[in-house]
């Protein structure tokens, strides 16, 4: 017996052992998951873009994956490597060169209030996977003329779906380079040029063309950054109070020397909400508003020398303020009211400066009442304008309006094309730019537009159906019309050939990358020989409905069989057949008819371009400013030194991937000659990452 108690009780020692080893395991268990957790919560995430919201533009095709936008979507697959890759997102322009040809400069002349605070020219909306707390920093990998980015914005998500964009970090603020196996960098000022970082950098010859970016405003520097490959990092924190998945960058590339490439964009931060950043806690950040809080002023602070100024002197002085400035001269006084809200003042709206404010409230309260002496309208890059408030802002505006931008806006739908043909009968300007929500029904009713002298689809939907009675309907004055990246125009034939045939005032054509036109096609339209037979299987190829809709068509513009030349186009001046690849001879032959007013030509990838048709080119476009090559891999030396002889006022000359033309030619003409050559270059890497590259 006391054998078994003395057992029972060593057992019962053994088992309070074995229970309070269970407790300490169990609470160093406990300790170790709250710290993973803890470390969870607390770890740095990076994040790679799963998607684009929205875009401006892009260098390459719908239909292709080279120089698109979505090629940003994945890790970095080119840095540290520097040149031009079609792995990358590349823009569609770059430089001042495209914003210093005359059609540019028309549909811009008539916005002259200056607002200075606004330089973006291209933007990218991103959404990244999973909701960032605490926003950390954002990377941007440059590998190709870098320097160009302008503003970053970060989006919030509302409960209606809408994102609401709030600014985080503007050029020149402070912000840091990583160059490749060199340690972080910070750069107080965005504007210090590579010689004030490293005093010992070696640096190449400049082709930027500096008196050109001289006429253009920027806050940018020329060129806006060394060329060498770089990460870019932003701070965003401290900067974010909400959670985000969604960047919006603005770029402004006026001053780079050419196209500027970017190979991925990464997000850091914390994606799951701690005790310091919690839902509870976010604080909204109001969008900027152009309206008046109260109608009410206050006049104790009011200038009595400046209100009795007379009338006509101080409307002046408000028109050179820009729009946020007029509206809050406005909220003074009662004199200053009178004068800054008189509708004169709003003859031309430029509202793209201020996209991110623009709303159906301040449409329908403060731009409507004010609206009625309106012509010149920009509503581009603005977000979800309904179209009641789109229709009482253009039923004011009316017949006035002769112009209206609506470049990337996504929320237009066939209903908004309608209240424009209907209420703006006299409209000259129309910008629809990249506004690819339209599906090809939605364009139809503009064919009624009967005084269009520009009109600007680039990227969209728009086709035949619309084009052809447009075209007929506005023959006398049409002078410029870009239908870049519009790749289901259908009968992209029919639409040059009516265009070459009938506008005789035209001025610019821009086909960038259009879809349909084969060679024969090209042949037939400026008077060369072609086969009709392979003309007719073409219509062959349309369904039997859409054969029927094109000869009732034809029969309405009266649709010429053919066209015997196209001298009649006296003021053609800016062309661009950029990836079109027209056949040998078509080049030589177009500018022996129109060369003598061309001063833009722009040749982009046309694999045919031959010696023939670069010496015509100097023979016949004496005026020429500027003049694509690139691509044209069997042109020679001396036919290029025959068009830097003779076209004295050559600006722009780009020879990349030219194959028989050496860079040491390109050196020398350098010396020779004022162009600015352009010499693209497949990615490279340097072991000195102090050098730049060329």
């Amino acid at each position: 017996m006391m054998l078994t108690c003395t057992a029972l009780y060593l057992i019962r020692n053994q088992l309070i052992n074995v229970l309070r080893l269970n407790q300490e395991t169990n609470t160093n268990n406990d300790h170790v998951v709250s710290k993973i957790l803890s470390k969870a919560i607390h770890r740095i995430v990076e994040q790679i873009p799963i998607a684009i919201r929205d875009f401006s533009s892009q260098y390459g095709s719908n239909r292709s994956d080279s120089y698109v936008v979505t090629n940003i979507c994945s890790h970095a697959e080119i840095y540290p490597t520097y040149g031009d890759s079609s792995h990358a997102l590349a823009f569609r322009t770059y430089g001042p060169w495209w914003i210093t040809m005359p059609s540019y400069k028309e549909t811009i002349k008539n916005f002259s209030r200056w607002e200075h605070n606004f330089t973006s020219r291209d933007f990218i909306e991103i959404e990244y996977r999973d909701l960032v707390y605490e926003c950390m920093h954002l990377c941007i990998y440059e590998t190709y003329n870098p320097g160009t980015l302008d503003i970053v914005y970060v989006g919030k998500e509302e409960d209606d779906g809408n994102l609401t964009w709030h600014r985080v970090w503007t050029f020149p603020e402070p912000f840091s380079i990583i160059l490749y196996r060199v340690e972080e960098m910070l750069i107080e000022d965005g504007r210090q040029i590579f010689d004030d970082l490293f005093p010992n950098y070696v640096q190449p010859n400049n082709s930027v063309n500096v008196k050109q970016v001289s006429g253009v405003y920027t806050h940018h520097t020329c060129p806006p950054a060394s060329r060498v490959p770089r990460i870019v990092k932003i701070s965003l924190k401290n900067k974010v109070s909400f959670p985000t998945r969604f960047i919006r960058l603005q770029f402004d590339h006026s001053t780079v020397n050419y196209y500027s490439e970017i190979d991925t964009v990464i997000l850091y931060g914390r994606t799951s909400p701690s005790d310091s950043n919690s839902l509870s806690n976010i604080e909204s950040t109001s969008l900027p508003s152009l309206i008046p809080l109260d109608e009410h002023t206050n006049e104790k602070n009011t200038s009595s020398d400046l209100v009795k100024l007379p009338f006509d002197v101080l409307f002046i002085i408000c028109y050179y303020l820009d729009m946020r400035s007029l509206v809050y001269l406005s909220s003074t006084c009662r004199v200053l009211r009178t004068r800054c809200l008189h509708p004169l003042q709003f003859q031309s709206v430029n509202l793209q400066p201020y996209w991110n404010g623009i709303t159906n409230y301040s449409i329908e309260n403060f731009f409507r009442q004010y609206c009625s002496q309106t012509r010149h309208l920009s509503l581009a890059w603005t977000k979800s304008i309904q179209c009641s408030s789109f229709n009482q802002l253009l039923n004011i505006c009316s017949a006035n309006l002769v112009q209206l931008n609506l470049a990337c806006c996504q929320y237009l739908t066939g209903q908004y094309i309608k209240i424009i043909v209907n209420y703006c009968t006299n409209i000259e300007i129309l910008n629809l730019e990249n506004c690819i929500s339209l599906n090809h029904l939605d364009f139809i009713p503009l064919k009624y537009l009967q005084h269009l002298r520009i009109l600007n689809v680039y990227r969209t939907n728009i086709d035949y159906r619309t084009l052809l009675p447009l075209i007929e309907n506005n023959k006398r004055s049409l002078e410029n019309i870009n239908l870049g990246s519009c790749q289901k125009l259908g009968d992209t034939a029919g639409i040059i050939k009516l265009l070459f045939a009938r506008c005789l005032n035209l001025r610019t054509i821009d086909l960038w990358r259009i879809q349909g036109l084969s060679q024969n096609s090209f042949c037939s339209v400026i008077g060369l020989q072609f086969d009709l037979s392979e003309e007719k299987r073409r219509v062959l190829n349309f369904s039997k409905d859409e054969q029927e809709e094109l000869a009732l068509l034809y029969s309405s513009v009266n649709m010429p069989k053919d066209i015997s030349s196209i001298t009649h186009m006296k003021y053609l001046s800016e062309v661009d057949l950029g990836w079109t690849d027209p056949p040998a001879g078509f080049v030589k032959s177009f500018v022996q008819q129109v060369g003598q007013s061309l001063i833009k030509l722009f040749l982009t990838a046309c694999r045919c371009v031959n010696n023939e048709d670069i010496d015509a080119i100097s023979e016949h476009c004496a005026r020429l400013r500027q003049l694509d090559l690139l691509g044209s891999s069997i042109i020679t030396e001396t036919s290029v030194e025959n068009v830097l002889k003779s076209c004295k006022d050559l600006e722009f000359l780009d020879l990349s991937f030219c194959d028989k033309i050496s860079n040491d030619m390109v050196s020398l003409w350098t010396c020779q000659y004022k162009t600015c050559f352009k010499r693209s270059y497949s990615p490279t890497i340097s072991d000195d990452p102090y050098t730049e590259f060329p």
